[in-house]
């Protein structure tokens, strides 16, 4: 990669001028709004060779709006004026000896209507906002979020939910989470809300993103800064439950060089509960009853930070490095008391269930990114390098003891466990995508990616019984696992404005797959290989195709998309360890799973209205997906009670689907935002004929509503409302259970500067999670909690200063930023 950057890092830079001109010319002038006629201050002035385009000279307008570049080669140049929330503007000046010093006068600088809609700093920032194919969600404004992480910044994103593992879901799959737009191997836990500038939501990426994003593209978009001078915050908070957390971030910009600094911990427990009511049946017949009660303590701490570094090589070429650090710990208690009962309810036995646990976590992931952009508006290209690598390692404990009723059928036998276990993974990514425009109307992307994923996991399983005596290691339920896989890919991408109102987009991408996993103590081995020959080619294929209507004048937008994807499976999906959830309830991964393949259509329609008080999107889609992942209940192998269940994961038949979603954008008065959405999704599911066969379907809707009211004499107070609801969805044996919940926040700005802000989750103590198994050898219901009703107060102190040299001189003046939020004293 180092090759290929290496022929930009000797573009020209600054004040380079022709060979043999002499240098002796000046250029002032004045830069002004043109709106209120008031100096630019900190605009960009930039002087080009006008025959070759390299950059000569270049300054920032002062406070007064003056600015003046000397030392100029004579002869035609071109001069350049921008700056954020304007319109670019571009003159030419010639000096020649009779002539070596122009006063330009008064530049008057056009306000960008497009861009002070994104950039405004004065003005109230939406927590919501929508385009036709993709949501962006500003974290900052949502109070909930404050002092969490970004699995809280997730759960209130319409069209999102979260499970109780913090695994997000889209439409029933899973996203592709990306922080900056580039791969990590991070969970969303171990990112602080802190660190997030906003969520991008993209339903049905194009074929520049990977083919594995059948639920879609989570990107995270870290805080940067961007303009001269420097930014951060400083953040503290606590709450009940043992609940701590303090965070800084600094930003920093000056010349040539940008620099972002973060970090973060936070702590918190957690007391919870849960149950399971169980029936075991055989040909309709009921055999049996099984009750369990459960108390469940855990903890969690978490601290890590990250270090990035802009260095901008030549006015057209930008490198950059990052590198990021987590540590996370969390720790586990359950408190399991359970009954079997016969036919007719008649106690068979009692007993208690001990698990402990204890993990421990850490990951890093550093980039290497170069971008290039050429004098052609729009045309660039990138390349970078990306490294991900953690490491693992836990400790549990399961200890099984009761009593039996004399007459009892299956008398319950006492049990110790004690598992050690852990994992190393490190994954490398290389990707370069090139973006050129062939015409005004025309333009053309394509890339190239490598992935290689490495990973070695292992688990120690020791085993206690009245007839061992001592810990015996269990070589059925101990395992030593290798995971290789690799994804190389290219694409390809056309888009076409085919009139004023009307674009088209299509595109091809090839995948590579090839997945190898080995049981080292086994001598057992599995693997894929995508495309093997000419047989299984259409699973290396991935066309899309996207046709755009927009309307002029309007930010109104319909659009149409076809894409086919594929889901690899998740590693806690393949990796064969058996977890003893409860004393009737296993669950084991399946190194045998393949891919499943999506084919996915969608139709999407943004309509402002109420004069831009209101935005409505509307979207129907489908999706209709082969070999589908699907969890499977099914009685344990070898368990001659024949009372054990095993929860594996298969590969089913088929799951045809498709939904209608809305999301509801209102400004109704001043000071009031409100954003509702709902989703109406209909589900069709079947497994193979090796897991017998069984098909279910059905319907289930979700609702979620964010709404905040600023209000007070100043305006310093913010009330906030966020709630959600879920109801069962289908599964292949059964659906899950309805889940919801409220969580209210209220804020005070004490200054421009320092801000607080209470919060309340799970007002009502309702967030609950669990599945509904109906097979015909067992109905069961249960339910468990995430995490239990807390109180948090966050205290937040954001400074900055917009300056274009970061040690002032003496006698000059900074700027600072309207709206108080990049504010900070001299």
């Amino acid at each position: 990669m180092l090759l290929l950057i290496a022929p930009y890092l000797a573009l020209p830079g600054m004040a380079q001028r022709p060979s043999g001109v002499p240098a002796i010319g000046t250029v002032i002038g004045k830069v002004l709004d043109a709106t209120t006629k008031k100096p630019a201050e900190y605009a960009t002035v930039a002087v080009y060779t006008a025959s070759n385009d390299s950059l000569i000279n270049g300054t920032t307008v002062r406070p007064n709006g003056d600015f003046s570049l000397e030392k100029l080669p004579l002869g035609t140049l071109r001069l350049t004026i921008s700056f954020i929330g304007y319109r670019p503007l571009s003159q030419t000046v010639t000096l020649t000896r009779e002539s070596v010093e122009q006063d330009l006068g008064n530049l008057l600088l056009e306000p960008d209507a497009e861009l002070l809609k994104e950039f405004e700093v004065t003005g109230e920032k939406s927590t919501t906002i929508m385009q036709v194919d993709r949501r962006v969600f500003n974290v900052d404004k949502d109070l909930s979020t404050q002092g969490g992480s970004a699995v809280d910044v997730m759960k209130n994103i319409p069209g999102l939910s979260v499970d109780i593992d913090g695994n997000v879901q889209m439409r029933s799959s899973n996203p592709q989470i990306l922080i900056d737009g580039r791969p990590t191997s991070m969970v969303l836990d171990q990112i602080p809300a802190g660190d997030i500038e906003r969520i991008e939501l993209i339903t049905n990426p194009s074929v520049a993103f990977d083919a594995s994003s059948t639920g879609g593209i989570l990107n995270v978009i870290l805080k940067k800064n961007t303009k001269p001078g420097y930014n951060g915050q400083l953040q503290a908070g606590v709450g009940t439950n043992d609940r701590y957390q303090a965070g800084a971030n600094l930003n920093l910009k000056q010349g040539r060089w940008g620099f972002n600094l973060s970090y973060n911990f936070n702590t918190g427990r957690n007391t919870t509960n849960g149950d399971t009511r169980r029936t075991d049946l055989l040909d309709g017949d009921i055999l049996g009853y099984f009750d369990q009660d459960a108390r469940s303590r855990s903890g969690r701490g978490m601290n890590g930070g990250r270090l990035g570094v802009d260095f901008q090589v030549s006015n057209r070429s930008t490198l950059t490095f990052n590198q990021s650090y987590r540590a996370f710990k969390r720790d586990g208690y359950d408190h399991q008391d359970f009954s079997s009962y016969g036919p007719g309810r008649e106690l068979l036995n009692t007993g208690l269930q001990l698990n402990s646990s204890d993990t421990e976590f850490g990951g890093l992931t550093s980039q290497l990114l170069f971008l290039h952009k050429s004098p052609k508006e729009g045309k660039q290209y990138t390349v970078d390098f990306t490294y991900n690598n953690n490491d693992r390692e836990s400790w549990s404990t399961q200890d099984i003891s009761g009593s039996n009723v004399d007459d009892a059928t299956v008398p319950l036998v006492p049990r110790s466990q004690r598992n050690t276990g852990g994992s190393q993974n490190s994954q490398y990514t290389v990707q370069s995508d090139f973006v050129n425009p062939i015409s005004e109307r025309s333009k053309l992307e394509y890339g190239i990616k490598g992935n290689v994923r490495l990973d070695h996991t292992y688990l120690e399983v020791f085993l206690t019984t009245p007839s061992a005596g001592t810990d015996v290691r269990d070589a059925q339920l101990s395992n030593d696992y290798d995971i290789t896989e690799m994804i190389n890919a290219a694409y390809i991408n056309w888009s076409r404005k085919l009139t004023e109102s009307w674009s088209l987009m299509a595109g091809l991408r090839f995948e590579q797959s090839w997945f190898e996993a080995k049981l080292r103590d086994k001598d057992e081995q599995y693997s894929y290989k995508y495309p093997d020959g000419f047989g299984n080619l259409d699973k290396a294929l991935f066309p899309s195709l996207y046709i755009v209507r927009r309307w002029k004048d309007s930010e109104r937008e319909f659009q149409i998309n076809f894409s086919r994807k594929i889901g690899r499976p998740r590693h806690w999906q393949v990796v064969p360890f058996i977890q003893f959830n409860d004393a009737r309830n296993v669950r084991i991964g399946n190194p045998t799973l393949a891919p499943e393949m999506s084919n996915l259509a969608e139709m999407n329609h943004l309509l402002p209205f109420l004069g831009g008080k209101a935005t409505w999107l509307t979207s129907v889609y489908g999706r209709y997906t082969t070999g589908v992942i699907s969890s499977y209940a099914t009685p344990l192998p070898g368990d001659t009670t024949g009372q054990i269940t095993l929860t594996t994961y298969v590969n089913g038949s088929y799951s045809a689907g498709g939904g209608w979603e809305n999301i509801l954008k209102l400004d109704p008065v001043k000071g009031m935002q409100v954003t509702l959405s709902n989703t109406l999704q209909y589900t069709n599911v079947a497994l193979s004929s090796a897991q017998g066969g069984s098909r279910n379907e059905g319907f289930n809707w979700e609702a979620k509503a964010i709404v905040s009211y600023r209000f007070g004499k100043k305006s310093d107070w913010t009330a906030q409302l966020n709630g959600e609801y879920e109801s069962p969805e289908i599964r292949a044996q059964g659906k899950s259970i309805a889940q919801y919940g409220l969580d209210a926040s209220v804020a005070h700005d004490f200054t421009k500067k320092l801000t607080g802000v209470f919060s309340v989750n799970d007002v009502f103590y309702s967030r609950k999670w669990g599945n509904i198994i109906d097979t015909p050898f067992l109905y069961q219901e249960n339910f468990s909690r995430r995490e239990q009703r807390f109180f948090k107060f966050t205290l937040t102190w954001k400074f900055g200063e917009q300056r274009d040299s970061l040690f002032r001189r003496k006698g000059s003046a900074p700027r600072r930023e309207p709206g108080g939020g990049d504010e900070m004293e001299p």
